[in-house]
């Protein structure tokens, strides 16, 4: 039993923690604030760090799970920009893309589904759920804290965080005014402003609006128009645009916040399709980063308004958070990857895509979190989420076919191109969710945690292909004219289906929690996660009839077990954790082009493990100077039976090499694709090994002075996007081998990996994952000065300042193509703060 003293002392830790939270730079969407708190210091002392991963304040040591905040302090001093900066700062966490599409991975769980597809890392800002991947690319406005919560949060956060969360909360209205302005100048003619201001309109209400805007020449080199063999210029630069403004009140025991953000970000990068390996006739041998798209757009807008409001009733406090999203994004590629002319290759490979996908989507969370029953914290909620998914008219995945004309040649207008087919879908998704969670201070010393979520999801979706000739090739009989209505039976043809399904999980957690010492914990966790299934838009391989065989998955779980100890002093932080995953059921996918369409093959591997260790910590050597870092070892493989369908190469094909390995020359095999046995292989993402090292030291006067900041951040080799590896066993074969296997009862037999490369030089490499990036280092470096008064800065940075070219993404389909991460940049920042 706890004494009198022991209660009173607990409970003015605790309330001193939510106080902090109301006005201090780590506050979060689930806190427990007055509106227009009085200003207080963020922590207890000077180096403890409060966060809401489990919606309640509580010091970071006395979370028992894996958590990783980064300031806004270290997001300017290491040039932390956006969500995908984050892999440089925190451990085994990393970003990187599914063609035009950003997937974050957390100790390897990821997801590799290209296309409109939701992520099953969960991104959250300013308490909204946020459907749309694209906003882990844009700049951040504003930034008050960022929490990395790793493992599966299935019971606190719902549906789609198998691998963890990412809460981002930004600016509150404060009791006094503040605010920063920005200017940057960079490499690649890279132009940035951004800025906020936030405080008081009055006693009870007060305001906060931040604004950001980049533009760029891009990185990548265009490939010259007169002469392919050269480059010339620039090209997929990027502009973003953002504006962020909250206006909240105090009414009585009420507290209201109305928000609105807007968000454009035109980003190009994503669209790039240039191969650079396993080239066919009339390929130029490319660099990596070298661009020869006849279109690449890739434009988001998304406008969102919320409404939170927070009651103090007295025993706790009862919060509502309903947001609307209106989202649109237009997608323009060439997933040929080369400038089109006539009699260059034929018009079966002159292809163009072009998308405009709306969504609409209304979500409402409520929780009531209660904090006056005695020794015990109870949280009780539920969620809604509704998204309505379609094509604009007129712009339904629609695939043009180049005009095969003597007058046609490069840089030929995309207007001139003719309508080849379109591939329309509409889908609805409706999920809710009801949670309780109850933390047990069973003594000063122990606690002990319990939860669970029941979530239900219903997803409807229909679909209707139409074909504007048989095969492409057959479009040139057309004329010059673009087709725009089907020509009935002979030359063209409809697909269409509906489907739908239903799914539900009941995700639990448990954890328990002692103090060894003084703001030093261990602890020991059990934690689930899953992620609904998913309906392929465009039906596979133009046929209805197998669109549940090839075009839906179903929904992935995972069971994590984890233990560790977090400790905490005046000048140090650490964290030491051990965990072991089972996966069940990964949602993966492979690209593959049917008559000119990208078309996703989804795909379910049974089961995978996944183990590792990671550790962090933060110190301070001296006064003004503090070294973090952290490091994360993995095994992350697929379990038995993981037969997946990739693509695989050919190397007695005619083949075009631009390389000095010979299979990275020879001719991919990907329609139909080839069925792998990549069981107890490296998953996706999933480094052996990544680590971070960073420090700041600063050099003071008054207030301001001259702050030098590093930082280093190594992976180990890891497969980048595609599972798929040079051997494989061809459809026919192993479709016929498995149906006999299972006519006869026996067991489903694996695929032979050495069939597609028997009786050649390379079928010792069948089994060699080829997507792979090598092992790389990245280094950060800025030197900040500030005037005495701490009011106005200059910055002067580089990023990746050895010049090191890696792979973001990379995908083998007719050819292989792999973008590339932004090289050294450097630039130099002046802003002004108050």
């Amino acid at each position: 039993m706890k004494t009198h003293q022991s209660r009173t002392i607990h409970a003015r830790r605790r309330l001193r923690l939510a106080t902090m939270l109301g006005a201090s730079a780590l506050a979060a969407p689930f806190s427990v604030t007055p509106a227009l708190a009085q200003g207080a210091e963020a922590s207890v002392d000077s180096n403890t760090i409060v966060v809401t991963a489990q919606r309640r304040a509580e010091a970071v040591e006395d979370v028992p799970m894996t958590v990783t905040v980064v300031t806004p302090e270290t997001l300017s001093q290491l040039g932390v920009n956006s969500v995908r900066d984050l892999q440089n700062v925190t451990s085994g966490f990393s970003l990187n893309n599914s063609g035009t599409y950003p997937q974050p991975a957390i100790r390897g769980v990821t997801t590799t589904n290209s296309g409109s597809y939701e992520n099953n890392v969960a991104l959250w800002v300013d308490g909204l759920y946020q459907i749309t991947p694209q906003v882990l690319n844009m700049d951040l406005p504003n930034v008050q804290s960022i929490q990395v919560l790793k493992g599966p949060q299935g019971a606190l956060y719902g549906r789609n965080a198998t691998g963890g969360a990412i809460l981002l909360d930004t600016i509150d209205p404060g009791s006094s005014m503040k605010g920063n302005l920005e200017a940057t100048y960079a490499r690649f003619d890279d132009r940035r402003a951004r800025g906020y201001v936030a405080g008081p309109l009055s006693d009870n209400v007060g305001f906060s609006i931040a604004g950001t805007y980049r533009k760029t020449d891009g990185y990548y080199k265009k490939v010259s128009l007169t002469d392919v063999t050269k480059t010339d210029g620039r090209t997929l630069g990027l502009e973003q645009e953002s504006v962020r403004a909250k206006l909240k009140g105090e009414l009585g025991a009420l507290t209201a916040t109305i928000g609105y953000n807007f968000t454009r970000a035109s980003d190009p990068r994503g669209a790039y399709f240039t191969p650079f390996e396993n080239l066919t006739a009339g390929f130029t041998p490319r660099n990596l980063g070298d661009v020869s798209e006849d279109a690449a757009v890739l434009d988001f807008k998304q406008h969102e308004g919320s409404l939170k409001l927070e009651l103090d009733t007295g025993i706790g406090t009862l919060r509502s958070v309903t947001g609307y999203q209106h989202s649109s994004l237009v997608t323009t590629y060439d997933s040929d990857g080369r400038y089109s002319a006539f009699g260059l290759t034929g018009v079966a490979n002159d292809t163009i895509s072009d998308s405009l996908i709306f969504e609409d989507t209304w979500q409402e969370n409520v929780d009531y979190t209660i904090n006056a029953i005695k020794n015990l914290d109870l949280i009780i909620g539920g969620t809604y989420f509704n998204n309505k998914e379609k094509f604009g008219k007129g712009r339904e995945n629609a695939n043009y076919v180049f005009p095969n004309t003597p007058t046609s040649g490069p840089g030929t207008p995309f207007s001139a191109y003719r309508l080849a087919s379109t591939s329309d879908y509409a889908r609805t998704k409706e999920a809710f969710a009801l949670f309780l969670d109850a933390t047990f201070h069973v003594t000063d010393k122990l606690s002990i945690n319990v939860g669970g979520r029941y979530s239900k999801e219903t997803q409807d979706i229909s679909a209707v292909k139409t074909s504007y000739c048989a095969v492409l090739t057959g479009c040139a009989a057309l004329g010059a004219t673009a087709i725009t209505i089907p020509f009935g039976a002979s030359r063209g043809q409809n697909y269409n289906a509906t489907n739908g399904s239903t799914y539900s999980k009941f995700t639990p957690r448990a954890s328990i929690r002692y103090e060894i010492a003084p703001r030093t914990n261990i602890y020991a966790s059990y934690s689930q996660g899953f992620k609904a299934g998913e309906w392929n838009g465009v039906i596979p391989f133009d046929t209805a009839a197998t669109w549940k065989q090839f075009g839906q998955i179903g929904q992935e779980t995972i069971d994590a077990f984890e233990v560790g100890v977090k400790g905490a002093g005046h000048n140090y932080s650490f964290d030491l954790s051990g965990f072991y995953y089972n996966y069940h059921n990964l949602q993966v996918s492979s690209v593959q082009f049917v008559n000119g369409v990208t078309g996703v093959l989804l795909q379910t591997i049974p089961k995978a493990k996944i183990y590792g260790a990671e550790a962090n910590f933060s110190y301070n050597v001296m006064e003004n100077f503090k070294v973090n870092a952290g490091a994360t070892w993995l095994h992350a493989r697929y379990g038995d039976g993981a037969y997946y369908r990739g693509t695989s190469v050919n190397p007695a094909a005619a083949a075009f090499p631009n390389s000095v390995d010979p299979l990275r020359g020879a001719t991919n095999v990907f329609i139909p694709p080839a069925w792998q046995d990549i069981s107890h292989m490296q998953m996706v993402r999933a480094p052996d090994f990544s680590g971070f090292v960073g420090f700041e030291y600063k050099v003071p006067q008054g207030e301001g002075g001259l702050t030098f900041a590093g930082n280093l951040k190594y992976t180990s080799s890891y497969v980048v996007t595609d599972a798929s590896i040079w051997g494989g066993e061809s459809d026919a074969s192993y479709t016929a081998r498995k149906n006999a296997a299972v006519l006869a009862g026996q067991p489903v037999p694996a695929p032979n990996n050495q069939q597609t490369l028997q009786g050649t030089a390379y079928v010792g490499r069948a089994n060699e994952q080829r997507a792979r990036q090598s092992g790389y280092a990245l280094v950060n470096a800025s030197i900040t000065w500030a005037d005495p008064t701490d009011h106005y800065y200059v910055r002067v940075w580089g990023n990746n300042l050895t010049n090191k070219i890696y792979k973001v993404h990379y995908r083998p389909t007719t050819r292989t193509y792999a973008p590339i991460g932004e090289p050294l940049t450097f630039g130099g920042t002046v802003g002004y703060k108050f």
